[in-house]
Order: structure tokens, then sequence, then C-alpha cells
């Protein structure tokens, strides 16, 4: 009878080792960890993580699947700030606040441009963004990309074209 005991022990320890390992199986698809775009952005600038002095941007549409880790500002030309994050569905996205400098109060936000891209498209062609006043194109790419003639670098992760 101790020997019976045991091998039913045995068989619940194993159905429950069986159904735990289905239940994690089953909790990681529910958070996706987004592991294609977090290495593209190795490839660029370290940047600044937000802080208590360095707001990020609001985006419609795309904050809530902004990972906060992810976010940082990589530049800062003629007032607006460049920042680059990673979403919870794996994309790459490049984000350009355009502040007030002229208009008051100085400082407030205008303007938020956004592109957000799939990491595979990132990583073979970055992420450009067009911005108005003034008319200029904005390329956020990685190391091994090379600016031609007509962009202007303005750090080792983003080039300009008026």
């Amino acid at each position: 009878m101790g020997a019976r005991r045991r091998r039913r022990g045995c068989r619940g320890a194993a159905l429950a080792l069986v159904l735990g390992a289905a239940a994690l199986t089953v909790l990681a698809g529910c958070a996706p960890v987004p592991s294609d775009a977090l290495s593209r952005l190795a490839h660029l600038d370290a940047g600044a993580h937000p802080s208590d002095e360095l707001d990020p941007p609001v985006v419609e549409g795309i904050d809530s699947d902004l990972l906060d880790s992810s976010l940082r500002l990589l530049d800062t030309d003629q007032g607006t700030e460049y920042w680059v994050g990673v979403t919870t569905d794996d994309r790459v996205c490049f984000i350009a606040e355009v502040t007030a400098v002229v208009t008051e109060p100085a400082g407030e936000p205008v303007a938020t441009h956004v592109e957000c891209v799939g990491a595979e498209r990132f990583g073979r062609a970055g992420a450009t963004l067009e911005l108005t006043d003034p008319d200029r194109h904005v390329w956020l790419h990685t190391e091994y990309m090379t600016p031609g003639a007509g962009w202007t670098v303005l750090t080792p992760s983003l080039a300009m074209r008026s």
C-alpha cells in the first residue's frame, strides 16, 4: 500500500509540474518582450533616459505601448527633441517633439511627429521623419549605416537634410 501511495504522489507531482510549465508558457505569451527592437537600440547613441529634469514626449495612439525603460533623448536641434523608444509589439519608434522657441510660452511642445517601424525594417533602413517649419528630413540610423551626400550629421545616429 505504501508503494502505491508513493506512485500516486509522483503522478500528482508530475501533473503539477506539467500544469505549472503550461501556465508559464501561456503567461509568457501574454507579456511579449520586444527583443528584436531592443537589440536594434544597441546600435544607436546611448542618449539620455527620462528623469525629473527630462520629460519624454506624450505620443497619442502609441504612448501606452511604449516601454518607458526604452525611451531616450538622442539630441536637441533647432527647438526639436529627438527621441527613440520601443513598443511592446517589437517596433522602434522615432519621435520628434517640436517646441515653441519664439512664441510664448517658450519650451512648450507644439507638435509631435512619430514613425514606428518593425525591428527588421529599422535594421535595414532606419527611420525617417519629415518635419515642417522649417522643412527638413531627419534620419535615425544605426552605426553601420552611412549618411550620403546632402545629409548633415547631427549625432552618430541622426542625420538631417533640409
